[in-house]
This record gives structure tokens, C-alpha cells and sequence, in this order.
């Protein structure tokens, strides 16, 4: 469980610790038929103690210590750990099978590889964006920016069409912000934004809070100050910047009054020609 949250453990690591590292890597796992309930979290928490209990027990009971005589255990002990272990192997393996099939890495390559539209769709919905961590939030929306961005029309339509009009409890802030940077930036830090995406770049910032936009298009306007654009669009067709900004400004009317300062001064870094800043994570 440890391992499939890409977490790692000592190898003479003690069962109670053991036991808290794998509650720590499920506990937070999201799912569509799972609970997020803070009441469900104390029970699952009180199942972690009666799993972690049964070591003390066992040790003082077990008969792998090299015991003479077979420990006298009663049937109420017996019963009771048991049960206890159950309750709590049953719930982890459980949500380790949400694990393993949709922790962001599995959403994250599905989007970059040519899977169905309604393969990756499924995958969309079971990860549970809005239940997730914000930093795997922003990983999962940079992925769909850049693939959209990209020309992947299933990108575009399963993680990009949605989230306009969609509200934040389906489609949270930092996937947006993840969004509207990877349409930005390519993998590789190069401005790959086109003419055509200008306006799907700006529906996602309108799309955001006022004073969450004027912050990432500071540091966006910041990022992109001397990166280099891309020369060619899916290989073969030229971008012209010049092009692209002029459409970025022409899109840019239709955002809030508020943001035309910190929009203009973002489009206006875009032109600046110099050394590479530094990039996007």
C-alpha cells in the first residue's frame, strides 16, 4: 500500500508503524463511491488502533518466540483480534483497489497517451479531482493544459470544455491554474500556446476568481520573460508570437476590468526577447 503510493519503508520497519504508514497512504485515496465523511475518518482512525493493538498481543501470545509451551489463549482473544484485523484489512484493501487504479499517475498517463475519449473520461471522473491534494490538483491540470495545448482533442473535451462552465467543487482553482499553465508552457518550457487555444486561455482565466488570476498572470507574466516559443505546432505548422499575443489581447476584452492591468502587462512580457527565466514546475 505503501509502495503504490509511491512511498517507501525500511526494511526492518515494526509493525505499528508499518501499519500508519499504509492508513496514511489510503486514508486520503478518493473514489467515487468512497467517503470523505469526518465522522467515517474517526472510525477508520479507531480501526488503526485496534490493527496496530494486535502486535503487543501477539507478541506476548504468538508462538513464533520460541516458546516451550503453546500459549494458553482464550476464545474470546482469539475472536476479538480476529475481527479486529479484519475490520481494518477489509477497509484498506478496499481503497487500495482505488489505489492502484486511480492515483493521479494512472489519470496523468492515460491523458498522455492515446486512450479513448470515454476510457479517459472514466478515469477523469474516478480520481475524484476535487478530493484530491492541491499540488496533484495542479499536476493533473498541467497535464490536460499540455495535451489540450497540444492538439488532443480528447484532452480538450474531457479536462478543458468542462471546467469553463463547471463549478469549483468538480473543477477546484489549482486544476484550473494547472490548466491555463500548461497551455502555456510545454513540458519542455517553451511558450507553446497557439493563435487557436487563445481562447480557451482565456476562458480559463476568466473562469478563475479575480485575485486568483491577477496572481498567476504575475507569475505567468514572470515565467515567460525570455522562455523561447515553439517553432512549430504539432511539427509542421510555424507560430508566429505575434499572432498569438494580438489574439490573446483581442480574447482578453472579454475578461473583468480588474484584470486588464495585470493581463496587458502578461501579454507584454510575452514579447520580451532574452535568456530563459526560470520555469514552471
Amino acid at each position: 500500500m505503501v509502495a503504490a503510493a509511491d512511498g517507501t519503508l525500511a526494511d526492518n520497519a515494526h509493525f505499528a508503524p508499518t501499519v500508519k504508514a499504509a492508513q496514511v497512504a489510503l486514508k486520503r485515496q478518493p473514489g467515487v463511491d468512497l467517503s470523505q465523511d469526518e465522522a467515517l475518518r474517526a472510525i477508520t482512525q479507531a480501526t488503526q488502533t485496534m490493527a496496530t493493538s494486535l502486535a503487543p498481543l501477539r507478541n506476548s501470545f504468538g508462538t513464533g518466540h520460541g516458546r516451550a509451551r503453546e500459549p494458553d489463549v482464550s476464545v474470546e482473544m482469539a475472536t476479538v483480534t480476529i475481527e479486529a484485523a479484519l475490520v481494518w484489512c477489509r477497509w484498506a484493501l478496499r481503497r487500495l483497489g482505488h489505489l492502484l487504479a486511480d492515483y493521479p499517475n494512472d489519470l496523468i498517463d492515460a491523458v498522455q497517451t492515446s486512450t479513448t475519449r470515454n476510457v479517459l473520461r472514466g478515469k477523469f471522473q474516478a480520481v475524484a479531482l476535487a478530493q484530491q491534494p492541491e499540488e496533484v490538483q495542479h499536476r493533473i491540470g498541467v497535464a490536460f493544459g499540455q495535451q489540450s495545448a497540444g492538439g488532443f482533442g480528447n484532452a480538450t473535451e474531457v479536462g478543458v470544455e468542462p471546467a469553463i462552465d463547471g463549478g469549483f467543487d468538480a473543477f477546484p482553482i489549482d486544476y484550473r491554474r494547472g490548466l491555463i499553465e500548461g497551455m502555456l508552457l510545454t513540458g519542455g518550457g517553451t511558450i507553446g500556446l497557439t493563435t487557436y487555444y487563445a481562447s480557451w486561455f482565456v476562458s480559463l482565466l476568466g473562469s478563475l476568481p479575480e485575485l486568483d488570476a491577477q496572481a498567476l498572470l504575475e507569475r505567468l507574466g514572470a515565467a515567460v520573460v525570455g522562455a523561447p516559443w515553439m517553432e512549430k505546432w504539432r511539427g509542421s505548422t510555424t507560430v508566429e508570437p505575434a499572432a498569438v499575443v494580438a489574439g490573446l489581447r483581442t480574447e482578453g476584452e472579454r475578461l473583468p476590468d480588474g484584470l486588464s492591468e495585470a493581463f496587458e502587462s502578461f501579454c507584454a512580457n510575452l514579447t520580451v526577447d532574452g535568456a530563459p527565466d526560470d520555469l514552471l514546475g
